[in-house]
């Protein structure tokens, strides 16, 4: 059995979203999970400032995170060790972390070799646990849909070929989101920094200031992936 808090888009270095991550760091802890994901954007200008004040925040805590479109991968590397393309085994689950930064750009996109590492981990029948950075999916936000990941066939055909328990979650659109991908679920992570409108919502602002710093618990083993979602108001 394998329980996993996710945490994704932390934005640090913008005003105001320090306090927003204290409380999400604080309410992680306090799940007392076997990990916490990253999934993206611990950053919002990706300096080695940014990655320190991040490490600091996270200090005892097993953190894995992946690249987001606003992340430095050499700045967060130094301050939380590999972040490229991997791969983990832990609680009889396999963990999947694959790098969709690509540098200078809003989109992302996976490199051959990190399909090829989730090939290789996608034919081990244990329960598969996949995190990314950018949804491989359209979720339904004009902005956020044009700046996906490109090219998701192949990430997508691979998922479609297994049948034993896989769970994909990702995070870049602020808000939570469940779908499918390739035929297994697909999570996206509320935000620890606000959230953005939906064009269907009231209003006209693209940043939701007021909105409530999220997580999602996923559990893995013992049957289907189990997710659930987690705020920590102020």
């Amino acid at each position: 059995m394998l329980t996993v808090v996710q945490l994704s888009d932390l934005h640090l270095g913008v005003p105001g979203n320090a306090g927003r991550a204290e409380r999400a760091v604080a309410g992680a802890r306090a799940l007392g999970a076997d990990l916490v994901l990253v999934t993206g954007d611990l950053t919002e200008h990706g300096t080695p400032q940014e990655y320190a004040d991040a490490a600091d925040l996270l200090a005892g805590l097993d953190v894995w995170p992946v690249p987001g479109n606003h992340d430095d991968r050499a700045a967060m590397g130094a301050a939380f060790g590999p972040v490229s393309d991997r791969v983990h085994r832990v609680g009889g689950a396999t963990v999947v972390l694959l790098d969709s930064l690509v540098a200078g750009a809003p989109h992302g996109a996976l490199s051959a070799a990190g399909l090829d590492l989730l090939a290789d981990a996608a034919r081990d029948p244990a329960p598969l646990l996949v995190a990314l950075h950018h949804p491989p999916v359209p979720v339904g936000h004009p902005f956020m849909d044009g700046i996906r990941l490109a090219d998701p066939a192949p990430f997508e055909a691979l998922l479609a070929a297994r049948a034993d328990p896989t769970l994909v979650v990702c995070g870049h659109v602020h808000r939570p989101i469940t779908t499918t991908v390739g035929g297994h679920p697909l999570v996206v992570a509320p935000s620890v920094a606000p959230g953005i409108r939906f064009p269907e919502e009231p209003g006209e602002e693209f940043v939701l200031a007021d909105s409530v710093p999220g997580g999602v618990v996923h559990v893995l083993g013992d049957g289907a992936p189990r997710s659930r979602f987690v705020t920590w108001p102020g």
